[in-house]
């Protein structure tokens, strides 16, 4: 068995993971973990030695742990991407399938500008090509830690987030489309570019949910460590792929109900 987590965004101000203790039981008896992206913030006063104590929790505890990149913290290991059980499942962290990246954010100007300047800088690239999107992602989201007002610590943190995720709407819109057009962009690109896929796990848009393309792959976001929605978790198995709640017990973070079943055909049929 594999399990995928992701979005946990350790040492941000407004993650309910305070202590890596707390997902203890999500890690007891997992012999392979997957963190798909934003495992923690890796950009304003997150020292190298604090990415690297994340690091030493999970791989003390699970046998075999694999740190894919997110735009939080592109830097947390060369994976940008999985493949597994023989293609039919890819996991990447999400913000390549979104033109704008992250088009809810306040700098979402800044970031399409960025994007576009790398573009720029190398246009014989495909950006169809998801190998392509990744790389670009990855530079923006390190070009992005130069961008102000960056938001830590505590509850005047959490007012202050409030108030630049709010206003201006425009904000707001531009989130309810991402969870919009998400699953359907993934799907697109998976099509296109990974034509084994069965199913797809994402994260980046924290808004957990599991969507069924006929004739597509599924599409599966984990959510985040965020309120109010939180997140799922996402278990692989031989011949099928189960997705299921995270629940609170306390402060702790545990295994909670099975919200979906998805087989996997070994014919690579998605029918």
């Amino acid at each position: 068995m594999i399990r995928i987590l992701s979005d946990l965004h350790c040492y941000d101000a407004r993650t309910l993971v305070r202590d890596f203790q707390q997902l203890l039981p999500l890690l007891e008896g997992v012999p392979e973990l997957v963190l798909n992206g934003d495992s923690c913030e890796m950009r304003r006063d997150v020292s190298p030695a604090m990415v690297e104590a994340l690091r030493n929790f999970f791989r003390q505890r699970v046998p075999a742990v694999t740190f894919i990149t997110g735009n939080h913290d592109p830097d947390i290991s060369d994976t940008h991407e999985l493949l597994l059980a023989k293609d039919r499942i890819w996991v990447t962290h999400g913000d390549i399938f979104l033109d704008g990246l992250t088009p809810w954010s306040r700098h979402a100007g800044q970031l399409r500008r960025l994007l576009a300047a790398e573009r720029a800088a190398d246009p014989s690239a495909d950006f169809a090509l998801p190998a392509v999107r990744l790389r670009l992602a990855r530079a923006v989201a390190r070009a992005e830690e130069d961008l102000p007002d960056y938001v830590t610590g505590g509850w005047r943190a959490h007012l202050k987030w409030i108030a630049r995720t709010f206003f201006p709407p425009r904000q707001v819109l531009a989130m309810l489309r991402a969870w919009r057009d998400l699953p359907s962009l993934a799907a697109r690109l998976a099509v296109a570019q990974r034509s084994s896929t069965q199913v797809v796990v994402t994260g980046h848009v924290h808004f957990p949910g599991v969507w069924r393309h006929s004739g597509g792959p599924t599409i599966i976001n984990t959510g985040s460590f965020f309120q109010p929605l939180g997140g799922n978790l996402v278990d692989i198995f031989a011949d099928r792929v189960e997705v299921r709640r995270i629940r609170r017990c306390g402060s702790d973070f545990a295994p909670g109900a099975l919200l979906a079943t998805i087989p996997l055909h070994l014919s690579g049929s998605r029918t």
